[in-house]
């Protein structure tokens, strides 16, 4: 069965101030488990598999169950247990927890699958976090793949739907990614030489849309914003450069951000493909190993770029040296020399110090060897270069030590008859050669742990880009509307009600509203998703303290462009003499940007902008104008309609900190066929 990885990622407002209540005891399971037993399932319910890499002897592995966590009001529920396996914590591969969970928390007709998720508990900060994870439907279990022990957690969450201003719950299936659009993401990062890139993007965005946990309020509201309809639309508008309602850095941010998580997630769809699947095309080997290789020139890339070139190299180039070892002769060896290399320990015993490897110690030593040497070619060569070392320090002993190494066998086996050998270097070189053929098989089976080893750790790399994501969604924005008062004077927008516009059909539009309080104005804070669910409003509608919202217009409207951590929106606009000067303005239009410079001037008497040059073109970027200039909006508007074609240009200034700044949008209706377009522009005055 494939294996499905889903990432519950449970809102901050989750993980602090649980309140706990009375269920589930503290009682402990127990069982042994050793090299040859390294799976069991304990009458809790509970179920451990190791793996054959984990465990050097036995070892108790231990189950608590913990008290239940409830929080009633936030809806949801813990229900924890404290896993211990003898006195490790960190462990040497990523081992298979099953823990059950209750569908009776969940609503009905909700979907079990998001109703659950699973968490770990960081000990140092009492936090829950977030860990690799697929829900078994079937069994009612989660299944959780993790390389340390701590205490682990099935989350149960009520409404997983819940609009609320945090990300509750993101239920992120790579299998689920078509492997096509996959390709075509990792080939525009390769082409474009590490670039972020709209395919990126695009994947990220639909990720994270996939299911209506995440962004649900925001479709009602698309007509309104002139978002694009579906929700991976929302997403890629807010991560625009050019969008008419974020700033540049924000949107930066969220096309980083969006394009890493996309990366990342190509990437390890394509490694599950490669691993599920016995031959792969030597075109998607290719752009695998050079994605990998790619993402690790960049230092945000290298935890996923090492887990991609590890799966590459010990899944195609390891395992194919291997195969080839296994192909290799393999005559009568020396037992004292085969005891040396696979079970002697010279343990207290002066002189020469030696422990031979077991398989667990050869699996790291691989492991360090291709992490090492991310280049296919090199990592096969130090791999050749290490098995041929270990294959003959046997043959670099003296007599002396040899004949302790003989002493050491005999004593196991008090039957044997073994001397002290003394081939020849001929003899030394087959004897070495057939040993190697011994150890290449015995290894095969380790590259194959390893292959899997490598993906979880892709896996991981994926998780903590979603938790970036995450964290960026919830970042808290504070929003300061402040009227400039002259000293002396009274406020005029003292008692005015103010709401943002315009608002999807999902919002609470009652958060969206307030009032001002004189000179004070007024502050909110949001959370950016809280945001987005809203609908992007982009507007600030003030009314007089005598008009109804609903019914009435607004006395005053103001565009504004939302920043993080801090947006401030200023009453009483900006005087028009402090804003005529020349501005160097970037326009972008379908991902293509252009720079150029407008004089903001009067000319023959009428307010324009006058492009530096004469190109024809840029009456498309900024009409010329004449344009109206309204100074308690800090807004200019330029219209020019016709039969065919209809142009209307909006340009908004800010001034903040010694500097003034515009953004515009400018827009042409081709009225015949019905299609509008919107080049969108960001200012700066050099003068």
């Amino acid at each position: 069965m494939k294996k499905i990885v889903s990432i519950l990622l449970v809102a901050a407002m989750l993980l602090t101030g649980l309140a706990g209540c009375g269920g589930g005891g503290s009682k402990s399971d127990a069982a042994t488990l050793s090299p040859e037993s390294t799976g069991i399932k304990l009458e809790n319910g509970i179920s451990v598999e190791l793996g054959n890499y984990v465990l050097d002897g036995e070892a108790e592995f231990t189950v608590a169950k913990l008290p239940v966590e409830e929080n009633k009001n936030e809806g949801y529920k813990i229900e924890a247990y404290d896993f211990k396996l003898g006195d490790m914590t960190e462990l040497s591969d990523f081992i298979t927890l099953r823990i059950p969970y209750d569908t009776v928390y969940c609503e009905d007709g909700q979907d079990p699958a998001k109703c659950v998720g699973a968490k770990y508990k960081n000990g140092a900060t009492g936090q829950w976090e977030d860990v690799l994870f697929e829900v078994d439907a079937t069994a009612n279990e989660l299944i959780i793949y993790t390389d340390h022990l701590s205490t682990f957690g099935a989350f149960h969450v009520k409404n997983e739907g819940q609009r609320n201003a945090k990300i509750t719950s993101i239920y992120a299936d790579f299998t689920g990614i078509d492997q096509q659009q996959a390709m075509e993401t990792l080939r525009e990062y390769v082409a474009g030489g590490g670039a972020d890139g709209g395919e990126a993007a695009g994947l990220a965005a639909r990720l994270l849309t996939g299911y209506n946990g995440f962004l649900g309020g925001v479709a009602g509201a698309a007509g309104e914003t002139g978002f694009a309809t579906d929700l991976t639309g929302t997403i890629l508008n807010m991560a625009s450069l050019g969008s008419p309602t974020f700033d540049t850095a924000l949107a930066d941010s969220a096309y980083k951000k969006l394009n890493k998580l996309g990366k990342v997630a190509a990437a390890v769809k394509i490694g599950a493909v490669m691993l599920s699947t016995e031959q792969t095309d030597a075109d998607t080997l290719g752009l695998y190993k050079d994605t990998a290789m790619l993402a690790l020139s960049y230092a945000e890339s290298t935890a996923w770029g090492l887990a991609a070139s590890g799966l590459f190299i010990f899944d195609y180039t390891i395992t194919s040296l291997f195969e080839q070892g296994l192909a290799m002769k393999m005559d009568k060896i020396d037992e004292v020399y085969v005891y040396f290399n696979n079970e002697y320990i010279s343990k207290d015993r002066q002189g020469f110090q030696w422990t031979a490897r077991s398989l667990k110690d050869w699996r790291q030593v691989l492991i360090d060897i291709v992490e090492a040497n991310p280049n296919e070619a090199d990592a096969k060569a130090a791999v050749e270069a290490e098995i041929e070392r270990y294959a003959r320090v046997f043959w670099t002993l003296n007599s002396a030590d040899m004949g302790v190494v003989v002493s050491e066998m005999k004593e196991k086996n008090s039957k044997s008859s073994v001397t002290i050998p003394t081939p020849t270097e001929a003899e030394i070189k087959t004897l070495v050669d057939g040993y190697k053929a011994q150890l290449y098989e015995r290894l095969y089976p380790v590259t194959q742990s390893v292959s899997v080893y490598m993906q979880r750790k892709a896996e991981a790399a994926y998780l903590a880009a979603l938790n970036e994501v995450k964290a960026f969604f919830n970042q808290s924005i504070t929003f300061n509307i402040v009227e400039d008062v002259p000293d002396g004077e009274k406020s005029q927008y003292d008692g005015y009600a103010l709401r943002f516009a315009p608002l999807s059909e999902n919002a609470v539009k009652e958060s969206w509203r307030g009032t001002l309080k004189g000179a004070a104005g007024a502050s909110t804070k949001f959370t950016l998703l809280g945001y987005v669910q809203a609908g992007c409003p982009k507007e600030l509608q003030l009314f007089k303290p005598s008009d109804d919202p609903e019914s009435d217009e607004p006395e005053l409207t103001l565009g504004f462009k939302l920043s993080a951590p801090v947006t401030e929106v200023k009453l009483g606009g900006l005087p028009l003499e402090g804003l005529l000067g020349t501005y160097s303005a970037t326009f972008t239009s379908e991902g293509e940007t252009a720079t150029y410079n407008f004089t903001f001037m009067y000319y023959e008497g009428q307010l324009v902008f006058m492009p530096e040059g004469k190109d024809f073109g840029t009456a498309f970027l900024l009409l010329p104008g004449p344009y109206e200039y309204d100074p308690s909006t800090a807004t200019a508007t330029c219209e020019a309609p016709s039969d065919a074609l209809s142009f209307s240009t909006y340009v908004r200034f800010i001034s903040e900190e010694g500097a003034v700044r515009f953004s515009s949008d400018n827009t042409v209706e081709d009225i015949k066929e019905g299609r509008t377009s919107t080049v969108y522009g960001e200012g700066i005055k050099t003068d």
